[in-house]
Parts: structure tokens; C-alpha cells; sequence
């Protein structure tokens, strides 16, 4: 899973951000505790996204896939098949060396695609801290139909 969304121009163009080693790990290991018809999802989307950007408390990242002037535009990619709007997808704690308390991630999708990784705080950037998942919850449970029999 990549790091850089979009190209050092277009970042600072469209006011993007790289993740942190940490930012980076949390969304790899959110997506891959994803069951496999939503993983297969998640994972397209956000290869497709080319911006990703950090709130001003750091404790949000949003993903955008920027073309033709449309920041959300998903032409050609799946949508997650959601209930509701804007719908928790994957939920995380995890254990950060040199963080003296757990930290909390969670995935959610908006009108079907990944839009936002929340933190319960701003991720480290010592991107040699190791981390450790504590506890993981399948929010997507609640909101996102599966249409595959390998869920």
C-alpha cells in the first residue's frame, strides 16, 4: 500500500500529505484485517486515490481520488454496498512504542468508498516505533452488505 498519494506537485498544489511510518502501518493493517470481498474494495480505492489529506489536529486523514476537477470522482472504481451513508468500516487499538497510551484508528467509508482513517490522537512520526494491534473490531458488520459467499 502506498504512502505518497499523488506526485511532490500535485501535493502541494492540492494541499496533500504523505502518511507517517505509523499513519502507514495502522492503514495497512486496518485494510488487511478486512474480509476479503471488502478488502478487494478498500485496497482498489486506495490505489485510485492520488490526494490525501491530513486535518489541521492531525487526527484525520481523508483520501480523495482527484480527476477532471471532481475530488471524490470514482468513475470505473466499486463501492462498498452501505446502508447508511457514512459508515465505520474497520476499528483498531493499537500499541505504539514510545506512545505512553494505546491508539485508536478507525476506517470509515462514506457513500460507499474509504474516505477518512481517524486517530484517537496524532500518530508518532519515529517511523521505527513498533506497533502492536490490541484489539480489532469489524464495524462493517452493521452497515455493509456482502454479496460473496467467501465473507
Amino acid at each position: 500500500m502506498k504512502r505518497a498519494f499523488g506526485n511532490a506537485f500535485t501535493r502541494l498544489l492540492w494541499g496533500g500529505t504523505t502518511l507517517n511510518a505509523v499513519e502507514h502501518r495502522l492503514l495497512e493493517r486496518l485494510v488487511a484485517e478486512l474480509p476479503p470481498p471488502i478488502r478487494v474494495i478498500a485496497e482498489q480505492q486506495l490505489d485510485a486515490y492520488n490526494l490525501v489529506q491530513r486535518e489541521h489536529d492531525g487526527r484525520a486523514l481523508n483520501f480523495y481520488r482527484k480527476k477532471n476537477g471532481n475530488p471524490n470522482n470514482m468513475e470505473g472504481l466499486p463501492l462498498l454496498d452501505s446502508r447508511i451513508e457514512e459508515a465505520p468500516v474497520i476499528r483498531l487499538t493499537a500499541s505504539i512504542e514510545g506512545f505512553d497510551r494505546p491508539l485508536h484508528a478507525v476506517l470509515t467509508a462514506v457513500h460507499g468508498r474509504i474516505f477518512c482513517m481517524s486517530l484517537s490522537e496524532p500518530a508518532p512520526g519515529n517511523p521505527s516505533a513498533s506497533l502492536e494491534v490490541l484489539r480489532v473490531e469489524q464495524s462493517w458488520k452493521a452497515n455493509i452488505r456482502l454479496h460473496h459467499a467467501d465473507a
